[in-house]
């Protein structure tokens, strides 16, 4: 029997570790702290509702505020919170299973200097970003018992660990370029790009020893769930399902005995997709989840949620 002890989104919060007994550590991703950034977002939101079609960022508006600098030293600020997370995660001599949130500042590089140019930029631009292969290493270099997991798998104890991380949405690449007048030329661009984004999940997924279950990380959890429906009143998204539509695929198409996710904040619970359990660890210093595997029947005997969560 496997104990996984999963962390959910903290933001630079510091856990408060309620479960004791545990052989490794799931940390879903969104360690790196958000705190300087929020009432922007807040703002952001606000123009997003009143304007569906306005080019302006969050970070335009902080560079506004407090200039090009300041938002440098926000990200600072951020990624020093991050790295405290997983300095005290490492300290429990467990092995950690870590995948790169949205806000770890891992993204992939792109060519890409304009997002907000036209259509092509701004799909080709999110493709890019989700497409890095490796967490930031000022986060995670030197702290042996940090396993990055992005788009890689590691076995242990008898489970293979598969991650992917950074998807904040649904990757509705192809349907959006279906929708604007590009070029066959660059359509292509993005078809392809998109499938070599999922295919690279599936490369590792195939690439696995065989002899052992699969635990799926993907920092959000699977699209058309009841973990990843909007509840906000306050988001442009309200009502929406705004989970990964490749982790919903991929675990539709594989089967995996266990997706593990996050991202989501307004939910904290499990929910089945196929064969596959689907775990949503929640957010905040108190979001954590205890899972019994049987590695050797290929079985989850038992997932407890931590009483404390609010």
């Amino acid at each position: 029997m496997v104990k996984i002890l999963v962390i959910g989104d903290l933001h630079g919060r510091m856990p408060n570790i309620y479960f004791k007994e545990f052989d490794c550590i799931v940390c879903v991703g969104d360690v790196c702290d958000d705190r300087d950034f929020l009432s922007y977002i807040h703002k952001w939101f606000k123009l997003i509702i009143e304007d569906t079609k306005t080019n302006v960022d969050y970070r335009d508006l902080i560079i506004e505020d407090v200039g090009e600098k300041g938002l440098k030293k926000f990200e600072e600020n951020s990624l020093k919170k991050g790295r405290k997370v997983l300095e005290y995660l490492d300290s429990f001599g467990k092995p950690v299973f870590f995948i790169p949130g949205n806000w770890d500042q891992s993204y992939g590089e792109t060519r890409i200097k304009d997002s907000e140019k036209n259509s092509y930029n701004k799909i080709k631009f999110w493709i890019d970003l989700w497409s890095g292969k490796k967490t930031n290493s000022f986060l995670i270099k030197g702290l042996k018992n940090v396993r990055d997991c992005q788009d890689k798998t590691f076995d242990f104890s008898g489970l293979n660990f598969l991650g992917y991380g950074l998807c904040n949405a649904p990757e509705e690449f192809i349907e959006r370029a279906k929708k604007q007048k590009l070029s066959k030329d660059k359509f292509r661009i993005i078809e392809k790009s998109s499938y070599k984004l999922y295919n690279w999940i599936v490369e590792k997924y195939k690439n696995r020893n065989k002899k052992f279950p699969v635990i799926f990380l993907s920092h959000n959890v699977p699209h058309n769930t009841k973990l990843d429906l909007i509840l906000n009143k306050k988001s442009p998204r309200y009502k929406t399902h705004a989970g990964s539509k490749f982790a919903r695929k991929f675990c539709l198409k594989y089967n995996p005995l266990l997706c593990i996710g996050g991202h989501m904040h307004e939910h904290f619970g499990k929910d089945k997709l196929g064969k596959t359990v689907v775990v949503n660890a929640g957010y905040g210093k108190d979001a954590q989840v205890l899972i019994d595997v049987d590695e050797k029947r290929g079985k989850v005997r038992k997932i407890k949620f931590n009483p404390l969560y609010k």
